[in-house]
């Protein structure tokens, strides 16, 4: 059966460069589980191929985790509320 790609998942396949140093050592595809805007950073997770795979890495795309460390904060290091 082959594999199917899921929403959130990554595949990074290792490419044969065949004499060109300068080609990408991996290149892959991500399936994005939502729409993204331009600038957003996206959390990613990547695991080692298993052995007799095709894929040298496969991976998961998740929303990013907003630490409190991450939040705004006013002049005073508090965090800043929402205006509106």
């Amino acid at each position: 059966m082959p594999y199917e790609p899921k929403a959130g998942h990554i595949s990074i396949f290792e490419n044969e460069k065949m004499g060109r140093e300068s080609a990408p050592d991996h290149s892959g595809y991500f399936i994005a589980h939502r729409d993204i805007k331009a600038g957003e950073k996206i959390a990613i997770n990547l695991w080692a191929g298993r052995l007799n795979s095709l894929r040298s890495f496969s991976g998961r795309v998740s929303d990013m985790q907003l630490r409190k460390t991450d939040m705004p904060l006013d002049l005073f290091g508090n965090p800043s509320k929402p205006v509106g």
